[in-house]
């Protein structure tokens, strides 16, 4: 499950970073919920029988360090790389390498002023990647209030723990 979800994760970033660099609301600082569902796939829960939920402390330099993120990996990992912001909509395709694997990935965002958004992606495997042929997620996310005591920004908390984005885009940059 952390493979596909690593997968999923690139794939994402790739399609996404050009776009970050246009204009799109400025996302509310603070903590975002987020919640994931791939339709056709059982959700995982909690032990209440609820859906898991991300947690993530946001800031503009969190934001400004994804993007970086974002362009890095996609300048490594993707030929191509399109995207267009128009009103609230953010629209991106792209096509990366990954492993021996071509990843295709279209990903329509929909932005709610500051406060939330609504992310489509569908991203096709050419070969099959770890079994996968093809994913469709759908990631809902909401500010939620103030970071929770403790949190400082970058902490992504999941259940399987909490990383921080920024010491880890630092670790990935002193590996270069």
């Amino acid at each position: 499950m952390k493979l596909k979800l690593a997968v999923f994760a690139v794939t994402i970033i790739c399609s996404a970073h050009a776009a970050l660099a246009q204009t799109l609301p400025k996302m509310k600082a603070g903590m975002w919920e987020s919640t994931v569902t791939q339709p056709g796939v059982e959700a995982k829960k909690d032990a209440k029988g609820e859906q898991m939920k991300s947690t993530m402390c946001l800031n503009d330099a969190v934001m400004e360090q994804m993007m970086k993120m974002g362009q890095g990996i996609s300048q490594q990992m993707c030929s191509k790389n399109t995207s267009q912001v128009s009103g609230n909509k953010m629209t991106a395709s792209a096509e990366c390498k990954m492993g021996g694997s071509t990843i295709t990935s279209n990903t329509v965002t929909t932005f709610n002023g500051d406060s939330s958004y609504r992310t489509e992606a569908k991203a096709v495997y050419s070969p099959p990647l770890y079994g996968m042929k093809e994913t469709v997620t759908v990631t809902d996310s909401k500010y939620v209030g103030p970071c929770k005591p403790g949190m400082k920004p970058g902490d992504v908390t999941t259940m399987g723990g909490t990383i921080n984005i920024l010491e880890m885009s630092k670790g990935m940059s002193a590996k270069k």
